[in-house]
């Protein structure tokens, strides 16, 4: 499973073919292209030696320079895509993912983008929770 950073960095090579190349997407995104190819290909730390992430507040200002909604960055399109299906968020595993029923897999989407772009407060999501695992119990 891709943890958040690879999903991000994957959504940010195809708002790359969208805008026509590098230069275009740095431009368009308010970064230098150096910036730009080092967040793209996840440039390694000096001291971790690890990929560096993306914060959450960059994700939030690429996506809405490429006009694309807030949270689109944090989900895995390439399944959907693959599949022709709902696209898995990258919280879910794939295992998890295929036991669910496409009704489940596109309100699971729904959900996330609503989480993240903050339609939701944390009372709501919290409750939720509460009956998710309620209905689990259930059976």
């Amino acid at each position: 499973m891709k943890d958040i950073d690879q999903v991000r960095r994957d959504n940010l090579r195809k708002i790359e073919s969208e805008l026509g190349g590098a230069s275009l997407t740095a431009k368009t995104i308010g970064m230098s292209l150096a910036q730009f190819l080092n967040l793209r290909d996840g440039a390694k730390d000096s001291k971790t030696g690890k990929p560096r992430g993306m914060r959450k507040d960059t994700a939030r200002k690429i996506e809405a320079a490429a006009h694309k909604p807030t949270g689109w960055l944090d989900i895995d399109h390439d399944h959907g895509a693959t599949e022709g299906k709902a696209d898995k968020p990258a919280f879910v595993s794939e295992e998890t993912w295929q036991q669910l029923p496409d009704s489940a897999k596109s309100l699971l989407g729904e959900l996330a983008q609503s989480i993240v772009s903050g339609e939701l407060t944390d009372e709501e999501v919290a409750l939720l929770s509460t009956t998710a695992n309620h209905l689990a119990k259930k059976k």
